[in-house]
């Protein structure tokens, strides 16, 4: 008898514990998983802008040489040329905003470019773009902060003036 009493209770007792911790799980893991996905975003946009120096490359400059931050990341022509011509050199770099490549391709594909160097087409990038071999974490958080740049409506209607758009 006492034995029963004593399994009842721990049933009981492991039943309260699951109900507890799936019930307190549940809106503690989406708070969770959106804190996540704001440090990865911060974390991309620090990856974007201080360390890999996307824009250097991938932001047209204004009349003065400097940085058209109404077209941030929405493809430029390239200024820099290598020493020896060569077919494989891009003369432009792409939109890479959530209205360009990191839109069409998708996070996976994203990611998998920036931490293999291939793109969707299972092709290399094309010089001057480096082929980055960025840690999964790193790559998925360029990825989501590239995704929450859409690019200004100006910058939209300038490029559709241009017939880029």
């Amino acid at each position: 008898m006492r034995f029963r009493c004593l399994a009842v209770g721990l049933v009981i007792l492991a039943a309260i514990g699951v109900w507890h911790v799936r019930a307190g799980q549940e809106p503690g893991t989406e708070t969770e998983s959106r804190q996540e996905a704001a440090d990865l975003i911060r974390h991309g946009e620090y990856l974007v802008s201080s360390a890999t120096m996307c824009g250097d490359c991938h932001t047209p400059q204004d009349d003065r040489s400097r940085p058209d931050r109404t077209r941030f990341l929405r493809g430029a022509t390239l200024s820099i040329r290598p020493k020896k011509e060569t077919r494989d050199w891009a003369d432009e770099s792409p939109d890479i905003t959530g209205t360009g490549l990191a839109g069409k391709w998708g996070e996976a594909a994203m990611v998998k470019f920036l931490s293999t160097g291939i793109n969707p087409d299972g092709e290399k990038a094309m010089p001057p773009m480096p082929a980055f071999r960025l840690n999964a974490r790193d790559a998925r958080a360029v990825s989501l902060y590239l995704k929450t740049l859409g690019g200004s409506e100006a910058g939209k209607k300038e490029e559709k003036g241009k017939g880029s758009g």
